[in-house]
C-alpha cells in the first residue's frame, strides 16, 4: 500500500509540474509546452502501471477486464516528445505536421497492433494473461521491451548528440532577447542514457511485467530528483537570463566588425583550428581575444552563418584538397573525415551534401573521371 501512495504522490508531482509549465510565461513557451506534455505522459504512464500493480496484487479480476497493456505505449511516446523539445530548446526545425513526422510512428505500431489484438481476445484470456505476464513473463512483452529499449536509447542518444553539438557553439541558447544554459539538458540525457543502460540488463534477465513495472518505478523517481536538483542550481529549468544589458556591451560598429572579422580569418588560416575536432566557440572566441558572444554575433551579423556552418566550410575547404588527389596514395574517406576535424564519416558527408548537394565518394568519382571540369 505504501508503495501505492508513493506512485501516486509521483504522479501528482508530475503533473503539477506539467501545469506550471503550461502556464507560466516564458520566453522558451513552445518547448516548455513540449516538457509538459512529456510529465503529463509520465503521470498517465504512472497511474496505468499503478493500477496495473494494485490489481494484479488485489487479484481484481473486475479491474484486470477492462486493463490494457497501455505502459509501454506510453513510454515510446515519451522519446519521440523529448527529442522534439530538444529541438525546438535548442531552435532547431521542430515542426510536427509534416510528412516527415511519420516516421517517428513506425515503431508504435507493433505496440498498438498488440493492443488491438490483446482487445480483441475473451475476457478470461485477457485476465490470465495478465497475471501470468505480470509473474512469469511472456514473449509478446519480451518482443515489446525489446522494441521499447531501442527506441529510447535511439532518441536519448539523437537528443545528447543535438545538445552536444550545439555546446560545441555555445552552453547558452538565445530566444526572445533571453538566453538559457543547455548543460542542465545535456546532465539530465546523459542520466537517463546510463539509468537505461545499466536497467537494460535486469529487465530482460528476470524478464516479467512486475520488474517492468518496478523498473518504471525507479527510473521516474531518479527523473524527478534529477530534474528537482537541476531546477535547484542556477542551470536549471526556469532559469533565462536578460541579454539587454550584455547587447550594450558587446555591441560592435562596422568598424570593429570588419577588424575582428580579418583577425579571426588570418586566424583560420594561419593555426587551422577547425582541424581539431573539439574546436568550439569558447576556444576561438579565447584564441581571438573575444568573448563568446560577441563571436557568436560577429559570425551571425557579418559573416551570415552559425558557428558550425562557418567552422565546416572551412573544414570541407581542406577536404576537396585531398577528395581532388588522384595519386596512389591518397587517402580514405575515413581519413579525410578525420584529418578535416569531423568526428565521423557521417557527419562529414553530411556536412558536404548540405554544401556541396553531392556525397564525398560521389564528388571524388566524378573529378576522377574529369580532373578539368
Amino acid at each position: 500500500m505504501e508503495i501505492r501512495y508513493f506512485n501516486l504522490s509521483t504522479s501528482l508531482l508530475f503533473l503539477i509540474l506539467a501545469l506550471i509549465l503550461f502556464v507560466r510565461r516564458s520566453p522558451n513557451k513552445r518547448s516548455n509546452s513540449f516538457l509538459g506534455v512529456i510529465f503529463l505522459i509520465i503521470a498517465s504512464y504512472s497511474e496505468v502501471i499503478d493500477f496495473h500493480f494494485h490489481s494484479v496484487h488485489t487479484n481484481n479480476v473486475s479491474h484486470l477486464s477492462y486493463y490494457l497493456p497501455l505502459d509501454a505505449l506510453l513510454l515510446m511516446l515519451i522519446s519521440p516528445c523529448m527529442y522534439f523539445y530538444v529541438l525546438q530548446f535548442l531552435n532547431q526545425s521542430a515542426k510536427l505536421i509534416r510528412w516527415s513526422t511519420l516516421v517517428h510512428v513506425i515503431p508504435l505500431l507493433p505496440c498498438m497492433l498488440f493492443n488491438v489484438l490483446f482487445y480483441c481476445r475473451p475476457v478470461d484470456v485477457r485476465v490470465n494473461w495478465l497475471i501470468q505476464d505480470f509473474y512469469s513473463g511472456s514473449t509478446e512483452m519480451t518482443i515489446i521491451n525489446a522494441i521499447v529499449y531501442l527506441q529510447i536509447i535511439f532518441y536519448l542518444i539523437s537528443s545528447y548528440q543535438a545538445v552536444r553539438i550545439q555546446k560545441k557553439e555555445s552552453i547558452y541558447v538565445e530566444k526572445n532577447g533571453y538566453r538559457t544554459n543547455i548543460t542542465w539538458v545535456r546532465l539530465f540525457l546523459l542520466v537517463n542514457i546510463i539509468v537505461i543502460f545499466l536497467s537494460l540488463p535486469i529487465c530482460f534477465m528476470i524478464n516479467n511485467e512486475r520488474t517492468s513495472i518496478l523498473i518504471g518505478h525507479i527510473v521516474l523517481n531518479i527523473d524527478f530528483i534529477c530534474l528537482f536538483i537541476l531546477t535547484a542550481l542556477p542551470i536549471g529549468i526556469m532559469n533565462t537570463e536578460k541579454m539587454e544589458d550584455k547587447r550594450i556591451s558587446y555591441q560592435m560598429n562596422d568598424e570593429q566588425a570588419v577588424s575582428h572579422w580579418k583577425t579571426l580569418t588570418a586566424y583560420m588560416v594561419a593555426s587551422k583550428p577547425y582541424l581539431d575536432e573539439d574546436c568550439s566557440l569558447s576556444s576561438l572566441a579565447a584564441a581571438t581575444n573575444m568573448s563568446e558572444h560577441q563571436l557568436s554575433t560577429l559570425l551571425h551579423a557579418h559573416g551570415g552563418v552559425s558557428f558550425t556552418d562557418f567552422i565546416n566550410q572551412y573544414r570541407l575547404n581542406e577536404a576537396l584538397i585531398y577528395l581532388q588527389d588522384n595519386s596512389k596514395s591518397r587517402k580514405t574517406i575515413e581519413t579525410i573525415a578525420a584529418d578535416c576535424g569531423f568526428g565521423s564519416r557521417s557527419s562529414f558527408y553530411r556536412a558536404f551534401f548540405k554544401v556541396y548537394a553531392i556525397t564525398p565518394t560521389a564528388y571524388r568519382k566524378d573529378f576522377d573521371a574529369n580532373p578539368d571540369a
